[in-house]
């Protein structure tokens, strides 16, 4: 992952115009779209499978007039007067009201047969009064312009001191508050300390601002094809500006650290994309997996919610892994810290003896651990103890901002009718198996259940639907609708209803908001453990993956735990006990919003695991280089908790910006968030984890050897990287100054059997492969096509460093490869121009003997295969030519030397052979065995390209250049020279052909 990341950074980098630009594209037409395209946001809630849901289903199919949504406009006049004396205006009102668009009818406080409509009671007694709208559609679907033209109906009322106010009505859609600017203010204050920089800081917030930007207009423009939340866009916009900076703010801290080193800005901005990218990378996959797993909560709204968001946290993953190298090349060298500046103090600092307050941190909470971990632990033990008194509703009008228009007609019905007249619950029953003459009676019957139960306040007349097959009574409550007394009253009613069928023959469905709210907080509830299993355990297998170890996912994930509960424990001691609810401005003391917990959860799981990714990542560093596990973990800490507490106070700050005027819903998502940030980064990431890590030692570095071969390597430090930038800078030159057209040092091959090799040879030499009859040098011939694994040492061929450039090698070299059976189809197809007259020639010189040596059909092929590859333009040409006596093949490069132009070369594999080649020069490569027990010391994962995968090397071997080592048969040039000789030294004879039987072969 990590080299193709850079891949990704470096083209960014270097092409930064044309990226950005992309991106601004990109951005005008998204937002256009969007723009273009929106519909309203959904303010009502389904929730599938449940009773309340399946009551309101039930509604919409046999009584449409009840599922139409309804208004009740309130009349109030002031201190000492009647709301009888403005009977009239009223009256006048309602005529206009039931003209409105979207109007069913209007049942007025002083119509005939209506009661329970003027205040009897308290500082509002007959003082306050309302009508009711009935409506043909839902409230949701009630739009702006009706919703106005209805109040320009009802504001001709409001005259001789009497106001009017609404209750029912969906508030005019207004942008969110602007209170996250403040959490910008604050994250660009923290950037500029962190680095010292206005240009370094300000592109966090440039790039997380573009992709907040997007990412909200993606989610408007699906609101085109899909009902939204209106809570959404606004979840997505505080979770992507906080992860948008965080992300954007470790990529640049590693890249002006390089910078401070002298690398290159533009290659800095690369290998800042493939390392701390990586980390990005995995972070954002916690994030983006645990929001999707919101739905197996089986919620339509809850699992929008979720997709909304992790479509911000893909998009901010995107923006930091593209955008911003572009920026990062853009400016250059701009960005690097001078020498003087505490930035680049700073980051030298980390290297030396000077004592940052990161290492006097690590020092007091690794001096005494056990102290540490048990002050941590039981100190958020008592944090989180307010959590047993947490309730769980869903927010009806109550919850919205004070001063809005919904929550002032919820506030006047409240003060003047009673805490449950804005709960009612309305109770359906299916009455269609019922005989016409029976009901009567069922109606009686069905009116008479709920009048005499507790905590009722009224129950309304039953009223049956147009066809006789439904009936509805609505129950006021006498409690509030979030109380524990209403709940109650919901079970009570819905556990009486099996007597109640066994008696009357039909029974009842209880529904209503009061209703749906009980039932998404049961299912929700019920869906917490499940749902904490599935995170943990993605904890525990990424963690793993990502650390190979055990104790860090297990310890990773008690940390977690232990900030979740204790951001419970805060948010229900300040919305629930009312702790501190002034100060920050809580909108509402009461329960909190049902999906919070399991939001908290989702959120916050992605964001322990990028403070663990970021602090352990650069322990496990320090740990590979020194494997002293106490070192590792002090210098691995200093090395990230600088940049790590910059993030956790952005994130912090960018959460709590959302508390102050965030509405009741977003307010305790907010606070949490903000909250589970600050405890989980500084007191369990910065605290906890460097405690229990000292106190486990080697112990917590340790993976079993059968779990090391299953689990996949990420690459999370950017190991591949620097193996690539270290193939990349190994470019050995000749005395012109040109690469070598083959290069290699202490290279060993997969499958060659042979220790690691030197070669050095130019273009247009012919390169002899051989070696004792232990080695495959076809393996090696194979790897200089880019056919084969390199997997140690330095590999160079047509200046393409292996194997990270083998993709690019293999276009400009071809592998001709000896048969090992007849081709299954006698049609081998035209040949292409020029390859005939090469064939000819070669079945003219070696083609009866080759015929009788192997067979026809497989020595047709191989000189079929030699003839094409003279047409093919390629740089180089590598040929097995195992099992091929040495008078054959002489005579094969012969005809191909002359078909083949002067500056490409032929790599050839061959035991013992003895050539000679006018016109070309001869460079011999002999192979010796591998050394035992060079298996066990390999160190490049292996990545098979088609062919049997070797052991690597890690020691330098002999090649051509340590000819003394190896010398040449008596009479014979010293090999490596022109027209040299190679001895086969396991051979008797050179000119016979090696046994098949300890051939290994090797495909392409």
């Amino acid at each position: 992952m990590a080299t193709l990341l850079y891949r990704i950074g470096r083209f960014a980098a270097r092409r930064s115009i044309v990226v950005i630009v992309g991106w601004i594209v990109l951005l005008v037409l998204i937002v256009g779209g969007g723009q273009l395209l929106k519909q309203s946001f959904a303010s009502a809630f389904e929730i599938p499978g449940t009773e309340s849901q399946q009551a309101i289903d039930m509604l919409d199919q046999r009584f449409p007039q009840a599922a139409g949504g309804s208004v009740r406009v309130i009349f109030e006049v002031p201190a000492g007067s009647s709301i009888r004396d403005f009977e009239a205006q009223i009256g006048d009102a309602d005529e206009a009201m039931r003209a409105a668009p979207d109007v069913i009818g209007v049942s007025g406080p002083f119509d005939a047969n209506v009661t329970g409509q003027v205040s009897d009671e308290g500082e509002y007694s007959d003082r306050l009064a309302f009508s009711t709208v009935q409506l043909k559609v839902a409230s949701s679907d009630f739009t702006e312009a009706d919703a106005e033209a209805l109040k320009a109906a009802a504001e001709g009322a409001a005259t001789g001191g009497m106001t009017v106010a609404y209750s029912g009505l969906t508030d005019v859609s207004t942008e969110a508050a602007d209170t996250e600017l403040i959490g910008l203010g604050v994250a660009f204050i923290v950037l500029l300390i962190t680095f010292g920089s206005l240009l370094a800081a300000g592109m966090p917030l440039v790039t997380a601002v573009i992709g907040v930007a997007i990412a909200y207009s993606l989610i408007v423009l699906s609101t085109a094809v899909a009902s939204v939340s209106s809570t959404a866009p606004l979840l997505a916009t505080m979770l992507g500006l906080a992860v948008g900076i965080d992300y954007a703010l470790f990529i640049v801290s590693r890249h002006r650290a390089q910078l401070i080193r002298g690398m290159d800005p533009k290659e800095s901005a690369a290998v800042a994309t493939s390392t701390a990218g990586s980390a990005v990378v995995f972070a954002g996959l916690t994030v983006v997996i645990a929001l999707l797993g919101l739905a197996v909560v089986q919620i339509p709204f809850l699992t929008v919610m979720g997709l909304g968001a992790a479509v911000a946290v893909v998009v901010a993953v995107l923006v930091a892994l593209t955008l911003l190298p572009a920026i990062l090349g853009l400016f250059g060298r701009k960005l690097v810290p001078k020498p003087t500046s505490r930035s680049a103090k700073r980051e030298l600092a980390a290297e030396g003896t000077h004592r940052t307050l990161g290492a006097r941190w690590v020092a007091i909470v690794t001096a005494k651990p056990v102290v540490t971990v048990a002050v941590v632990v039981i100190g958020l033990i008592v944090v989180a103890l307010p959590v047993g008194s947490m309730r769980l509703t869903l927010p009806d009008a109550g919850y919205n901002p004070p001063g809005s228009v919904s929550r002032d007609g919820y506030d006047l019905l409240n003060e003047g009718f009673g805490p449950g007249f804005n709960g009612p619950l309305l109770v359906t029953a299916d009455v269609s198996a019922v005989k016409a003459a029976d009901l009567g009676a069922a109606i009686t019957a069905f009116g008479d259940r709920f009048g005499g139960l507790d905590d009722v306040e009224a129950v309304s007349q039953v009223i049956p639907n147009p066809t006789g097959d439904m009936l509805i009574v609505s129950i006021t409550p006498d409690s509030a609708p979030d109380s524990t007394a209403t709940q109650n009253l919901v079970q009570s009613i819905r556990q009486g209803e099996p007597a109640f069928e066994t008696a009357n023959g039909f029974g009842y469905r209880v529904t209503g908001q009061t209703a749906l709210g009980i039932d998404v907080s049961e299912r929700l509830q019920s869906a917490l453990v499940p749902y904490g299993i599935v995170v943990v355990g993605l904890c525990i297998i990424l963690l793993t993956i990502v650390f190979r170890s055990l104790a860090v996912p297990v310890t990773a994930t008690i940390g977690y735990l232990l900030s979740v509960f204790a951001s419970f424990g805060i948010v229900t001691a300040v919305f629930e006990w009312g702790w501190l609810a002034d100060v920050l401005g809580v909108a509402k003391v009461g329960p909190v919003i049902s999906f919070f917990p399991i939001l908290l959860m989702a959120v916050l799981f992605g964001l322990a695991m990028d403070y663990q990714v970021f602090l352990v990542s650069r322990m496990r560093e320090e740990f590979v280089k020194t494997g002293d596990p106490h070192t590792a973990v002090r210098h691995g800490f200093i090395g990230a908790a600088r940049v790590v507490t910059a993030a956790a106070l952005i994130m912090f700050a960018v959460f709590a910006s959302f508390v102050p005027g965030g509405g009741a819903v977003l307010q305790p998502i907010a606070l949490g968030l903000a909250a589970g940030v600050f405890i989980d980064a500084f007191l369990v990431r910065m605290t906890f984890i460097p405690a229990v890590m000292i106190l486990l030692g080697r112990w917590g570095w340790a993976l079993p050897a059968w779990l090391g071969r299953i689990l996949p390597n990420v690459d999370l430090e950017g190991e591949g990287v620097r193996e690539l930038l270290g193939a990349t800078e190994w470019r050995p030159l000749d005395d012109a100054g040109r690469p070598f057209a083959v290069a290699a040092s202490g290279a060993f091959v997969a499958g060659s059997g042979a220790a690691p090799f030197e070669l050095r040879a130019e273009a247009g030499e012919l390169v002899l492969v051989t070696g004792a009859s232990s080695t495959h040098p076809d393996a090696v011939v194979a790897a200089f096509a880019g056919r084969q694994e390199l997997r140690g040492g330095h590999l160079r061929v047509l200046d393409q460093p292996l194997p990270f450039h083998a993709a690019a090698l293999r276009r400009s070299s071809v592998l001709v490869q000896r048969p090992l059976d007849a081709p299954a189809d006698d049609s081998a197809g035209e040949l292409p121009s020029g390859a005939p007259g090469v064939l000819a020639r070669l079945e003219r010189e070696l083609g009866a003997e080759l015929d009788e040596l192997w067979g026809a059909p497989i020595a047709e092929e191989w000189l079929r295969s030699l003839a094409v590859a003279t047409t093919t333009r390629a740089r180089l040409i590598a040929i097995d030519a195992t099992g091929i006596p040495t008078p054959l093949l002489q005579r094969a490069l012969a005809v191909l030397h002359d078909a083949l132009p002067l500056a490409a070369t032929i790599a050839v594999a061959h035991h013992g052979a003895r050539l000679e080649l006018s016109g070309r020069s001869l460079r011999v490569l002999t192979l010796s065995p591998a050394p035992a027990g060079l298996e066990l010391m390999a160190h490049l994962p292996a990545k098979e390209l088609g062919a049997p995968v070797a052991p690597p090397a890690l020691e330098a071997g002999v090649g051509d250049d340590a000819a003394p080592d190896y010398p040449a048969a008596p009479g014979s040039p010293a090999p490596g020279a022109p027209g040299s000789t190679a001895p086969d030294p396991g051979a008797a004879d050179p000119a016979a052909p090696a046994d098949p039987t300890s051939r290994e072969e090797v495909t392409a």
